[in-house]
């Protein structure tokens, strides 16, 4: 080292004051492991280890060239690229610097060119192996990171702290800290002696390296993490401790050594919060040694087996299997890895999104009846699947197009066959579509099933993603993606066929949901019947861990072997007279299931509910649904056992009776079979301004007959081509008026606001209503056709 400094000793000092100034040693080698620690990254405190030798040995060639500096740097070089796969990100750092160094000091015989290219060829052909058998598989291992680092003053800013903060996740989160790190900063601004070449260009390695980190990064589409700062710190902390070395008196430089001590202690005491923890491999490992065995397997997705578990793995003595599921593989190609017995392990490695559509979940969970008992330590959790069935899905074709604003973007395909199963088994869904263009919003699929009564009574969330991890937003038209959706029916749902509908929408561009449509076909729907899923009588409900479906708990005994374990009937509740009134009720045990009585407190009205299913035999989820009187007082009703015992109660509101005809400026006076009659509307605003929803106030009057279909009203607004550029769907008044609580020859107001898609464009357009039924999604016929075209026309300026 001592040969190395120049400039008046600026490395000697900086090595020299070492000892006194803990926090900023020049190494970083005490630093860097701390800075890791939540990676369990040693490998990243040997980079800054060979960061700076590297550093050191160029300086060297720079001032006085030698046979040791060439070996050091040529080793230090190569053992970065073996160390890890940002090691190439250092090399392209040193070769740029050098460049910039000979034409700032026109100079090419330091260090000389030709030994440095025959050098850097050298080392690269040494690195050869690596690069062909690991090194080019990296944008698979990072396939499924879709965050690249934005640059920004933030970003910088999170850089700095992380010098100083310990764990990255703790990085912004305490103004303690981002004080201290902002005051540290002014002071490695005056510290630095800036007046010294060798302080100048350690900087600027600095500098350098992390533009180069941050592109490439962003080439690979994966997200800043503080591991990829440690081998930077050397290059920062150098300069400081040399300016801190230099100063005088030798009481200022103990100050200021205490002052990055401090800041140390408060970072270190900062980062025991276990909200800043991460990926404590050896407590995930020792519970693989606890509770499995040796018929047990353990999946872990990589590219190459994981060395973060191979290295506890006979340390803490594992019996079970462990087996790699290769990234950017598909089910076809991993079916085969998968064990046929026993117990199963999925580890799920959050710094890693190797599933990130949920395949595996959806596939070991095929056909069990509990959810996978979950195990988590920092940064990294275990799902494990007692014995499952390991049923691979089935597919059958599906032809429907996926529209937005009325254009084809994608084409469903297939999805997976709902096979007959009993109610407690969980079914993995599979749907897949082919883009046909290029969509800026990440596809999702809501996968919602129905009770016999139109309830939804489960539903499964699940991101289209391709087989290495890519959304539908980094994607171009012509490839394909699937989504993995997983059904489970409530605890002690009964056997029935139950509908299941596909609904596709994306959270930032289109969360209403995209229209989807038959090929072939004109009728547009934003949900689609899949199938009907037969799910029979399961051999016995209490195998079943019980999930906490139902908000109100009890143990009310019914005779001498059933009871009532819980309900979703509030203590107190608001209803109006027409509404209907949606019951569930958990039972356990054996015997005939009551009916169960809504009526008002004075005694005025009752309302007998009968039971869907007549017995109980172990557990039995009973839903049930009955409709408030239009025509009872206004006052307080009860949910009642036949024995008297109240379940809820309901502070009933009677809706006025509006007979006298409201005022409208367009009559229509067409009816709708059993439903009533649309008498005419109003449109608000002439001309329309498309920035605005279109508000228009449809007039109905009840027919004479009860309706028994809970119907939802639509309204769309079509173009002169007869494009939809508008709509609105819901039930009458918001949903506050269902059609089976109109009162016979009673007026409804029903008021809807139409949202414009970008399909919309000045000129006229015609407005059309009508009614469907949700649980089939058939609209109601009017005479020839299923709509009502209203008189008249909309001008859209």
């Amino acid at each position: 080292v001592s040969d190395f400094a120049s400039d008046e000793g600026l490395l000697v000092s900086a090595f020299g004051f070492a000892p006194s100034l803990l926090p900023v040693v020049p190494a970083g080698v005490v630093l860097a492991p701390w800075m890791a620690a939540d990676e369990l990254a040693v490998d990243s405190a040997l980079l800054a280890l060979l960061v700076l030798l590297v550093a050191l040995a160029w300086h060297q060639l720079l001032e006085r060239p030698g046979r040791e500096a060439w070996l050091v740097l040529w080793v230090s070089e190569l053992l970065l690229l073996y160390t890890h796969n940002t090691g190439p990100v250092a090399i392209l750092w040193l070769n740029g610097i050098t460049l910039l160094a000979w034409a700032v000091r026109r100079n090419l015989l330091r260090p000389d060119w030709r030994v440095w290219i025959a050098g850097q060829v050298l080392v690269g052909l040494l690195w050869l192996p690596y690069l062909v058998a690991r090194f080019a598989e990296l944008q698979a291992a990072n396939s499924a990171l879709t965050s690249s680092p934005q640059f920004s003053l933030a970003l910088l800013s999170q850089i700095w702290q992380a010098f100083w903060s310990g764990p990255w996740l703790m990085v912004g989160q305490e103004p303690v800290v981002i004080i201290l790190t902002g005051a540290t900063l002014v002071l490695w601004v005056v510290l630095v002696p800036w007046r010294q070449p060798n302080a100048r260009w350690l900087v600027l390695h600095a500098m350098l390296l992390t533009g180069g980190m941050l592109l490439g990064l962003s080439v690979l589409g994966n997200e800043l993490h503080g591991r990829y700062l440690v081998m930077l710190a050397p290059l920062l902390l150098v300069p400081l401790g040399a300016g801190i070395a230099r100063l005088r008196p030798t009481a200022l430089r103990w100050l200021l050594g205490a002052g990055f001590a401090v800041l140390l202690l408060v970072s270190v005491a900062y980062a025991q919060n276990p909200a800043y923890q991460h990926d404590d491999v050896q407590g995930m490992t020792q519970y693989y040694a606890d509770n499995l065995t040796a018929a047990d397997t353990i999946l872990a997705w990589s590219y190459a087996d994981r060395y973060d578990l191979w290295y506890y793995w006979n340390r803490l003595g594992v019996q079970a299997q462990r087996v790699t599921l290769p990234e950017g593989a598909d089910l076809e190609a991993i079916a085969g890895l998968l064990p046929h017995s026993g117990n199963v392990a999925l580890n799920v490695w959050y710094t890693q999104r190797a599933d990130y559509r949920g395949m595996m979940n959806c596939v070991l969970s095929a056909g069990t009846i509990n959810v996978p008992l979950e195990y988590s330590v920092y940064g990294m959790t275990t799902l494990l699947y007692e014995a499952p069935a390991l049923m691979l899905p089935q597919y059958k074709p599906l032809h429907s197009e996926v529209l937005q604003n009325g254009v084809p973007v994608a084409v469903l395909d297939t999805v997976g066959v709902l096979a007959e199963t009993e109610a407690h088994e969980a079914v993995c869904l599979p749907i897949h579509l082919i883009l046909q263009q290029a969509i800026p919003g990440d596809l999702k699929a809501a996968v919602v099933v129905y009770n016999t009564l139109g309830w939804e009574v489960a539903r499964a969330d699940a991101v289209f993603a391709t087989a290495n991890q890519r959304t539908t937003s980094m994607l171009q038209a012509g490839e394909s993606v699937t989504a993995y959706a997983l059904l489970r029916l409530p605890y002690g749902a009964p056997a029935a066929h139950y509908r299941v509908g596909l609904r596709l929408y994306d959270e930032q561009i289109t969360p209403e949901g995209y229209d989807l449509r038959g090929i072939g076909e004109t009728a547009t729907v934003k949900e689609l019947l899949l199938d009907r899923w037969m799910a029979t009588q399961p051999t016995n409900w209490t195998q079943v861990r019980p999930e906490p479906a139902l908000p109100y708990p009890m143990n009310l005994r019914i005779g001498e072997d059933l009871r009532l374990a819980a309900h979703n009937i509030a203590p107190e509740e608001h209803a109006q007279t027409g509404e209907r009134l949606r019951l569930s009720l958990l039972w356990e045990g054996q015997g005939r299931l009551p009916e169960l009585i809504l009526a008002g407190v004075d005694g005025g009205w009752q309302v007998e509910i009968a039971a869907n299913e007549q017995r109980v035999e172990g557990v039995a989820l009973d839903w049930r649904e009955v409709q408030i009187p239009v025509n009872v007082p206004a006052g307080r009703a009860e949910v009642r056992l036949p024995d008297g015992t109240a379940l809820g109660a309901f502070e009933v509101e009677a809706l006025p009776l509006l007979l006298e005809v409201p005022e409208y400026d367009h009559p229509v006076g067409i009816a709708i079979p059993d439903v009533g009659m649309l008498v005419g509307f109003s449109v608000t605003g002439q001309p329309v301004d498309p920035r605005q929803p279109l508000p228009i106030t449809l007039v109905w009057q009840a027919g004479e007959a009860p309706v028994t279909h809970d119907y939802v009203v639509f309204v769309q607004l079509l173009d002169a081509e007869g494009r939809l550029i508008a709509q609105s769907d819901s039930r009458p008044v918001q949903g506050r008026r269902p059609t089976t609580g109109w009162r016979a020859g009673e007026y409804i107001p029903d008021a809807h606001a139409l949202e414009f898609n970008d399909n919309v464009s000045a000129g006229p357009a015609t407005v059309i209503v009508g009614m469907y039924d949700p649980l089939t999604m058939a609209r109601v016929q009017v005479g020839e056709v299923d709509f009502i075209r209203l008189p008249g026309e909309v001008e859209i300026r």
